[in-house]
């Protein structure tokens, strides 16, 4: 072999393994450390906004503590303030008085940044770019805005999410301990790893660009061994598709063994990929219909935890604290609150003649019948054994009357015409409308619903099938019986 002809020999052989060991790594190196780097960027940060979250939640619970006195409050957001409950007790709270709100200092163990990158000794700083966002959220899932700026992603930052695979933001909450509130805090991905990334790019752009000059005054010479060969490795690649059962390098030969080997491994990787991505779909699938099942089973739940599963109507439970809210939030706008107990006459003798399944499906009855009767801001609600009761925001008297009538004359025609006629089932009812002014508390609306029971055994002992309606003036003389008449009615069958 001649001289010059060894020294191409060493050439070519040098650039195969320039590109080998110093372009692709390199170009690979990049990638994984800026990658990395994100990836501990959003691990500090989420770290940090958790102990942000737990530092806030002590700050505020401390702070209510120190509001309200006591423990055991129940809290719900009015407009931009606090509503705390507490056994018919409201306080209202300024958000302004939970104590001071601003970014906890990271501990230095909870700081990471690669040490001596490439060898050059760099190590980037880590802060945020915006203070992050911070709410207060009740059991109700309604959001109270606390501090911070919620900053937009701009399409910079959606492009370097999505090469990186991370999500646009990153969200940690905490319970405020005492409370059913919860602290959550939220900040963008995007201003998190703009500066680390911003403070790499001037180690490794200076790395990338002297590989790529040294790798273009070599091209020429290593293109006839490797970049023509993987150039056709790569079009064979580009045309794999997993669902084809075919050998995409059948009939290929390539002028080094190291390549041949590379094709024969990427042929039989796509062998695993095809048996892999088979699995996968299957476990995709049974995970999505467990996914469904637990959706459906914590709808349930949480319509369990509000309605009567036999009748659908609310329970007693659910139907105070939804009265309460509607008199609280109904303003100026109706000035009286009227409600109405029903019941089903001799509701007894029907479970002892017929069964208790007979009675369940009168009750069912009943309760489908109430719920197509209301307004749409209406409520109606079980409140024990055959008792139903209903709520309403009125304008004056005579409009609960017209109701009243309404629904009674309207429950009495559909139950006259249940498919057993010997059942004969009727309803009595008893209301009672007050001034809204009146209700301040569970207590008050328990009065107002006490006197419409009164009411209601008023009218069955003066005979049954009947509605009768009165009105109170003022609800702590209702257990003595000193109530004024503001307009009554009572229909009979």
């Amino acid at each position: 072999m001649s001289g010059s002809g060894k020294r191409r020999s060493i050439i070519q052989v040098f650039t195969i393994w320039f590109f080998a060991l110093a372009l692709v790594p390199t170009l690979l190196a990049v990638y994984a450390t800026a990658k990395y780097l994100t990836l501990q960027t959003v691990a500090w940060a989420n770290r940090y906004l958790t102990q942000m979250a737990l530092y806030e939640s002590q700050i505020i619970s401390l702070s209510l503590k120190h509001t309200l006195g006591e423990d055991g409050f129940f809290f719900s957001f009015q407009g931009e303030g606090i509503a705390a409950s507490k056994g018919g007790l409201v306080k209202r709270i300024d958000p302004a008085q939970l104590g001071p709100l601003f970014p906890v200092e990271p501990e230095p163990a909870q700081i990471f940044a690669p040490r001596f990158l490439f060898g050059f000794g760099y190590q980037p700083k880590l802060r945020l770019r915006e203070m992050p966002v911070i709410y207060l959220e009740d059991s109700n899932g309604a959001v109270l805005y606390l501090a911070g700026k919620k900053e937009k992603p701009s399409s910079g930052d959606r492009l370097l999410l999505k090469a990186f695979g991370l999500k646009e933001n990153l969200e940690v909450g905490a319970p405020v301990p005492g409370t059913n509130l919860r602290v959550r805090v939220w900040a963008s991905v995007g201003g998190l790893v703009e500066e680390p990334l911003r403070q790499l790019c001037v180690p490794l752009g200076g790395t990338l660009i002297l590989v790529i000059l040294l790798s273009t005054l070599l091209y020429p010479l290593a293109a006839a061994q490797i970049v023509y060969p993987l150039k056709n490795l790569a079009e064979r690649l580009s045309r794999f598709d997993p669902a084809k059962k075919e050998d995409i390098f059948a009939g290929s030969k390539f002028q080094t063994s190291e390549l041949a080997g590379i094709a024969s491994s990427f042929n039989n990787m796509a062998l695993r990929v095809r048996d892999t991505l088979s699995e996968l779909e299957q476990k995709v699938k049974e995970l999505e219909e467990k996914n469904e099942l637990l959706h459906q089973a914590r709808r349930r739940l949480e319509w369990l935890a509000s309605y009567d599963p036999l009748t659908g109507v609310l329970n007693r439970r659910s139907f105070m604290e939804r009265c309460l809210y509607l008199i609280r939030e109904a303003g100026g706008e109706f000035p009286h609150v009227a409600v109405l107990m029903m019941d089903v006459d001799n509701f007894k003798t029907i479970n002892d003649c017929y069964g208790h399944p007979v009675g369940d499906m009168v009750l069912k009855k009943v309760g489908e019948l109430l719920r197509h009767q209301v307004r749409k801001d209406d409520l109606v609600g079980r409140y024990g054994g055959d008792e139903f009761v209903l709520f309403f925001l009125v304008n004056q008297p005579g409009e609960f009357n017209v109701l009243a009538r309404r629904i009674f004359t309207s429950l009495s025609s559909a139950l006259a015409s249940v498919p057993e006629p010997e059942l004969n089932v009727s309803v009595s009812m008893g209301g009672a409308i007050a001034g809204r002014v009146l209700i301040d508390d569970d207590r008050d609306l328990e009065r107002l619903i006490g006197f419409a029971d009164q009411l209601l055994l008023e009218g069955k002992r003066r005979g049954k099938k009947a509605v009768l309606i009165r009105c109170a003036e003022n609800l702590s003389f209702i257990t003595e019986g000193k109530t004024n008449h503001c307009g009554s009615n009572r229909n009979n069958m």
